[in-house]
């Protein structure tokens, strides 16, 4: 029965937690609504699979190390800032244009998957919050902790998959709506990438 229960909170708790606005749901939003649905599902993909990342992470204790570490936690804080600017900056410099090769799209696919796993797994906040709330679910008298871990982290992505699919989705359906301003079309890449800027600054100056 307390199994049962934890799993309840679990999931209620992660729902709390995941349709809480973050730097990944502005990402997804922004992803959908310069690049598309497909794009924004995409990116929620990408963004899952670095919470997976974080779970293993946590499992085997990566997390308390770098937790416990402050030069490892400021390089990650700043790897990943860096890299959110980056991105920032090349979309605005971009000068794609709306018609693209298949094999470009597939190309830009998977480039909008690996920035998802790496927007998420360079946000130092994350593994502090995967060492603070994950193991509030794990119980020392049934299974092991780095299955249960597994487990847990299994039910959060798969969630924040659904939220943020639908998120990435919907903004895409927004995005191509206001796409058919060609004035609008082209403030999207400057409103996008200066998003990312702000959220890599934003993640450089925090002090926690």
């Amino acid at each position: 029965m307390d199994g049962i229960m934890n799993i309840q909170l679990f999931i209620i708790s992660s729902m709390i937690i995941i349709i809480a606005p973050g730097p990944d749901f502005i990402y997804v939003t922004t992803r959908g609504i310069s690049d598309g649905n497909k794009a924004g599902v995409i990116s929620a993909f990408g963004i899952s699979a670095g919470l997976l990342i974080h779970t293993l992470f946590a499992a085997f204790g990566l997390s308390a190390i770098i937790q416990a570490s402050r030069t490892a936690y400021f390089i990650i804080k700043y790897l990943g800032a860096g890299y959110l600017i980056f991105i920032g900056v090349k979309a605005i410099l971009s000068k794609s244009k709306n018609i693209e090769f298949k094999t470009d799209k597939t190309y830009k696919n998977g480039n909008i998957f690996k920035q998802g796993i790496l927007t998420n797994i360079f946000n130092p906040k994350a593994i502090v919050t995967f060492m603070a709330f994950l193991p509030q679910f794990v119980s020392t008298t049934i299974l092991h902790p780095i299955t249960q871990f597994t487990f847990l982290g299994l039910i959060l992505s798969t969630m924040a998959m659904i939220w943020f699919g639908f998120v990435g989705y919907f903004a895409g359906i927004f995005g191509a709506f206001i796409k058919r301003n060609n004035i609008i079309q082209n403030g999207i890449k400057y409103i996008s990438g200066s998003v990312m800027i702000l959220l890599g600054l934003r993640l450089a100056i925090n002090k926690e």
